[in-house]
């Protein structure tokens, strides 16, 4: 974001994305509490009010959360399933086993005309393509097929992919940037070739196809994703939130 822009913005909406701007230079980590909003008032140049706005922002946002008596942390970031796992079928009060990831590659090509529109970029711009298998009790039963701006992410690392539990964590660690679902799809596909051999799936095997928008904290478009799920021994599980 240039400077322009952020001065045509409200004061607290500066304040929110100087805050987002140092989280993503790494300057607090993971769960680790931010300075006082006296404090950060009197570093940014601006009233305790305008801080305590711009922070009650990002903690609606779940970039944030408070701790009453102890301050305003960094959140822990969602993982790449959001609240989605795999579970034997028809076992409702089954404890999901962890998911096990393993990062196939990224590399850098034209986005799809769907990829494209979806994420608000030109016909054909570049784009990173970063690939997941994912596996549970040792069994290949999910594929990640991830689309970032690759101008937007110049700087994506490939170690950072690796490293990391997932494209979420790397963008909250390395670009203060929290993701959150936007619009998500359901529906049966058969395996492409490609699709087949990395799932180690017979041919003709159908899979559930997850197609989903995440967009950033301001509702800008930022990941496309789509999953290949095989739930021919497994199921796919939400968790809910106890009310």
């Amino acid at each position: 974001m240039n400077s322009k822009t952020l001065s045509r913005m409200p004061l607290y909406r500066q304040v929110r994305q100087q805050i987002l701007d140092r989280l993503g230079e790494g300057e607090w980590q993971l769960a680790e509490p931010l300075p006082s909003e006296w404090e950060l008032a009197g570093q940014l140049a601006v009233s305790q009010g305008t801080v305590r706005k711009a922070l009650t922002d990002l903690v609606a946002d779940g970039v944030l959360f408070r701790q009453q008596g102890k301050g305003t942390f960094v959140s822990p970031c969602p993982d790449d399933w959001g609240g989605m796992s795999m579970i034997s079928p028809g076992l409702l009060s089954e404890s999901p086993d962890r998911l096990q990831r393993e990062f196939l590659g990224v590399v850098r090509s034209n986005a799809p005309d769907d990829v494209a529109s979806a994420l608000g970029l030109r016909r054909a711009a570049p784009v990173f393509r970063v690939r997941f298998l994912w596996r549970l009790r040792g069994q290949a039963v999910a594929l990640d097929d991830v689309m970032l701006s690759a101008e937007r992410f110049e700087t994506l690392d490939s170690r950072w992919l690796r490293q990391q539990s997932g494209v979420w964590v790397v963008l909250q660690q390395h670009y203060g940037m929290r993701l959150r679902v936007a619009t998500e799809q359901w529906r049966a596909v058969r395996l492409g070739r490609d699709e087949l051999q990395l799932l180690a799936a017979a041919p003709e095997t159908l899979a559930l196809l997850y197609l989903r928008l995440s967009v950033d904290a301001n509702g800008d478009p930022v990941e496309w994703r789509q999953r290949f799920c095989l739930t021919d021994s497994f199921a796919l599980t939400m968790r809910h939130a106890a009310q």
